[in-house]
């Protein structure tokens, strides 16, 4: 073998070698990153999670420290609307001291709605577990805060008479898209 194949052979080795870290680091994070809050953790939080199929997740490799909440399938129990944003309050109230940039709702791993992390942390600490009339509050004002992928506001603010009823409908909306 020559000096030039022995070159050409470790070029060869070298691309593939960054092409297989760059696919390593550019799978999808829902579904194969790090996990923040399993769900052992999300029940450890409160025991009416038990069997909520909901994870945190963060990709491998996070320059852009980007946090993913995941509703996966039912597998143990089926779980509702009141379920999931509980759960996502009470991930917002647990991930309050760590710093991210932002969070994706995303569900079976399919990303469809950001949160930014400053609403998301003081969605957290406005939730207070079992104080009905301020949980009530934040699930119609958790759209306020949503935005789609294109950066645009998910859901418009609402005013008037009727505002709490669209602000409940845009959140029956929302969380019927996160158990699709």
């Amino acid at each position: 073998m020559t000096r030039q194949d022995k070159f050409l052979l470790l070029a060869i080795i070298a691309v593939l070698a960054l092409v297989g870290v760059h696919a390593f680091l550019s799978v999808d994070f829902v579904k194969h990153g790090r996990k923040v809050i399993s769900r052992v953790e999300l029940k450890n939080l409160d025991p009416a999670n038990n069997g909520i199929n909901i994870e945190v997740t963060e990709p491998w490799y996070n320059p852009k420290k980007v946090l993913a909440f995941n509703v996966m399938e039912p597998d143990e129990r089926n779980f509702d609307r009141f379920d999931v944003t509980r759960c996502l309050l009470q991930c917002a109230q647990e991930l309050g001291d760590r710093d991210y940039s932002r969070i994706y709702l995303c569900n079976k791993g399919d990303r469809l709605y950001y949160i930014n992390a400053d609403d998301f942390k003081q969605l957290g600490e406005q939730y207070k577990t079992g104080e009905t009339l301020n949980t009530l509050g934040l699930y119609v004002k958790l759209p306020q805060v949503t935005y789609t992928l294109n950066d645009s506001v998910a859901f418009p603010q609402h005013s008037g008479m009727l505002s709490s009823i669209e602000d409940a409908q845009d959140w029956n909306t929302m969380m019927t898209n996160l158990l699709r």
